[in-house]
């Protein structure tokens, strides 16, 4: 009987420490509703906050874009280029929503993978916008690169 108990405790601190020692899961991608997601054919502002975030003004509405992987030269060339995933252009082109395959697309440089798009409220925008290492208005010529 106290053999029983003895393997039973032996599996559970087994269980315990392999449960402790494993990474975590991958967080799951929180995709914008279709009316939230970000206009690249209207945006006003942009701002890069760090090598992973843009902030983006796009009329009433503010966003933050954080990629996957660092991406240095974001703003590089007078503004800021999106190149949304096929399954939003079939049903609205122009939206960059935190679907997989959005990229942020550089001139000469490989695209960098956007991990999430998510709205912000304004005083938010304006406190990343005084973080921000480089600015810029518009989008060129909309934004979109096919």
């Amino acid at each position: 009987m106290q053999a029983r108990y003895l393997t039973l405790a032996v599996f559970a601190f087994a269980g315990a420490a392999q449960a402790a020692g494993d990474p975590p899961p991958p967080q799951a991608r929180h995709e914008l509703p279709m009316a939230d997601c970000l206009r690249t054919d209207r945006i006003s502002n942009w701002a890069v906050v760090d090598n992973r975030t843009v902030i983006v003004a796009n009329g009433p509405n503010f966003y933050r874009v954080t990629t996957n992987v660092d991406c240095p030269r974001v703003g590089l060339g007078g503004g800021i280029h999106f190149r949304g995933a096929e399954n939003i252009k079939a049903v609205a082109p122009m939206r960059i929503c935190g679907s997989i395959d959005e990229q942020i697309v550089r001139r000469d440089d490989p695209p960098c993978q956007i991990q999430t798009v998510e709205k912000i409220d304004k005083p938010t925008y304006q406190e990343l916008e005084k973080k921000a290492a480089s600015k810029g208005s518009g989008a060129e010529p909309n934004g979109m690169v096919r």
